[in-house]
């Protein structure tokens, strides 16, 4: 989609000194990269946290998303939003947790709340990590 990101000019830091925008050509690269790697863990029933995705995306050439706010903020929304549009299914990054309370960040929350997911008033994150579970299983 033209123009999908340029609302979304984020920049982070990249190695060699320069920076990424979440609107370059190797963003939805990022997400697809993101996607395989929490289908992975969802396959085998386990949570990442954010610094350990962002290890795994440098490993495979995206140095440039750090685990906290920024490019990871939008990725892991992009990534709930692949081949789910229309937000009905479980949202894969429910299994991506903070490395110390190994919890989602307030910010899944909100998300899951906003269109077009809109969770309702009795949704916890913890269902959604098992929907997510459930799903990649089945697989």
């Amino acid at each position: 989609m033209p123009g999908r990101y340029d609302a979304q000019a984020e920049q982070c830091p990249r190695g060699g000194g320069g920076t990424v925008r979440i609107k370059d050509p190797e963003y939805p690269a990022a997400v697809e990269a993101a996607v395989e790697i929490l289908r992975k863990r969802a396959r085998q029933g386990q949570t990442i946290t954010y610094g350990e995705l962002s290890t795994e995306l440098a490993a495979q050439g995206f140095d440039s998303i750090p685990p906290h706010r920024g490019v990871m903020t939008y990725l892991l929304k992009d990534v709930c939003l692949h081949r789910n549009e229309d937000g009905r299914a479980a949202m894969l990054s429910a299994i991506v947790v903070n490395k110390a309370s190994r919890e989602p960040s307030d910010q899944f929350s909100g998300l899951a709340r906003s269109l077009p997911f809109s969770r309702p008033a009795n949704w916890s994150w913890r269902d959604e990590q098992q929907q997510v579970f459930a799903q990649y299983r089945e697989e």
